[in-house]
């Protein structure tokens, strides 16, 4: 057994196999990283993904699961394998910029009451994804988004209090949460908390994940500069799910978690009173060209509107569109660098 490295790197795949090779490429090329090792966790993607890792970074450590357990499961299989002081979970579409995994390292080194770092994040043209430092969900933040006041007035300081959209995430700063694209922690810390929270196929884990680390009494620290390119949602685009029905779903879980069950219980009378609103929406969008819908399927979608309705009211009958990691899961495979 070599000696432990200082930072673990996690990524989950699924079915996205070049963005993997381009996330690892990154790393690798970057000549300053510390001594790192790297696991990669495959929710039974269907490209070739296990397979094309092991072939091009054979010291890579790779569990190829037999069915899709979910992001957060998933994240914390690699956790039990981790051997860092450091653990950075990392989304397969993202490329990480130079220096960024050294900074952020050294960032936690240093301020034993960090619990969590997080870098900017931006897409590959550059333009900054505020989602990199977040406030906490709240219902108000619900409310805004029922009137899409968080669109409209996207940088307001209080309808896009979300994204903290009145910043322009180019400075150092303690924040409420990071995205979970980007994500180091102690590993220590990440084990205390028992990792990312596996009630949730995936959506929300991160705000969860910063929130139970704060009530350790530890700061989430976000560095804006240093950077990891993110090319943003491209599993879920592969997905076939209601990952809309889901998203509420999971808003209002964390809500719960946040604010207690009397807002929680005020959140999900809203979400359905939201989708009523937005069918009308919806309806309406009938009338209107496609070309000026084009750019905003979801506010037309007027089935998933029907079904977060359904949701409001009664849960367990849309179950059946929310996808659920399997509760017998199979063994994985272990492939790569694991005798390393």
């Amino acid at each position: 057994m070599t000696a432990a490295p200082v930072l673990s790197i996690i990524i989950v795949s699924w079915n996205v196999r070049d963005l993997v090779l381009a996330c690892l490429d990154s790393i690798h090329a970057d000549s300053g990283r510390p001594p790192l090792e790297i696991i990669v966790v495959d929710n039974a993607s269907e490209d070739g993904t296990a397979a094309a890792v092991v072939a091009r970074y054979p010291a890579v450590r790779v569990l190829a699961n037999m069915d899709n357990v979910g992001f957060p499961r998933a994240n914390n299989q690699a956790l039990r394998h981790a051997r860092g002081r450091h653990v950075l979970f990392l989304n397969p579409d993202t490329e990480v910029g130079a220096g960024t995994l050294g900074a952020c390292v050294r960032e936690l080194d240093v301020n034993p009451d960090i619990g969590v770092v997080g870098c900017r994040l931006q897409s590959a043209e550059g333009s900054i994804q505020y989602e990199g430092a977040r406030n906490l969900y709240r219902f108000r933040h619900l409310l805004y988004e029922m009137m899409y006041l968080h669109m409209l007035f996207p940088n307001n300081r209080v309808f896009g209090d979300h994204r903290i959209g009145a910043w322009d995430h180019l400075g150092e700063r303690d924040v409420e949460a990071v995205s979970g694209a980007f994500m180091m922690v102690p590993r220590h810390v990440a084990e205390q908390v028992g990792g990312l929270p596996e009630d949730l196929f995936m959506y929300h884990e991160d705000l969860s994940f910063c929130l139970r680390i704060q009530r350790l009494g530890l700061r989430v620290r976000y560095l804006g500069g240093v950077h990891t390119v993110h090319h943003w949602a491209q599993s879920s685009r592969r997905s076939t799910a209601r990952l809309g029905l889901l998203e509420v779903e999971c808003k209002h879980r964390f809500i719960a978690e946040a604010d207690g069950r009397a807002w929680a219980a005020a959140a999900r009378a809203l979400i359905g009173l939201r989708a009523v609103l937005r069918m009308a929406i919806g309806t309406v969008g009938i009338l209107v060209p496609q070309r000026w819908k084009a750019p905003y399927p979801r506010v037309f979608d007027i089935g998933l509107y029907w079904l977060q309705l359904k949701w409001s009211l009664r849960p367990a009958s849309v179950a059946v569109h929310l996808p659920r990691a399997s509760a017998l899961a199979r063994e994985p495979q272990r492939m790569g660098a694991w005798s390393a």
